[in-house]
């Protein structure tokens, strides 16, 4: 009786666990869940952000923000989410576009980019390297 239980517990939590991921990749797929923040650590104090870094200010589109203290004295931790409730895949890179240009502009005082033009020649092999490098600001780790 007892291994029947067990292996019907096993069973169920499985099935939970395989809801929760195919709920997971969806999200992934489709872009980000419009009430998902993003967030960014900044080597500054938060006073010296104030109420919303131009950047984010700048954006086509609503965005709430949340400004506060690192953890661990460690700066000041900037997050932000778009307010439509349909933000698509371009929103949320727009998004994450900006945070990073305002941990950019509060760090270092501009937006620090890639060289441009580059230093190879257009190539049908370089073309991966020169898509990632224009939208490498997108995606990805903040």
């Amino acid at each position: 009786m007892r291994r029947g239980l067990a292996i019907a517990t096993g069973v169920t939590a499985a099935a939970g666990a395989g809801v929760a991921v195919t709920a997971w990749r969806r999200a992934a797929r489709t872009g980000s869940t419009p009430d998902r923040w993003h967030s960014v650590t900044i080597n500054c104090s938060p006073e010296r952000l104030g109420p919303m870094p131009a950047p984010l200010d700048e954006l086509g589109f609503p965005v709430e923000v949340l400004i506060r203290p690192a953890p661990g004295d460690r700066g000041t931790e900037l997050a932000a989410r778009a307010v439509e409730p349909g933000a698509d895949r371009d929103t949320v890179r727009h998004l994450r576009r900006a945070l990073r240009s305002a941990r950019s502009l509060a760090e270092v005082g501009e937006v620090l980019l890639p060289d441009a033009p580059g230093t190879s020649h257009r190539t049908l092999t370089g073309a991966p390297l020169a898509y990632a490098t224009r939208h490498g600001r997108e995606e990805g780790r903040l």
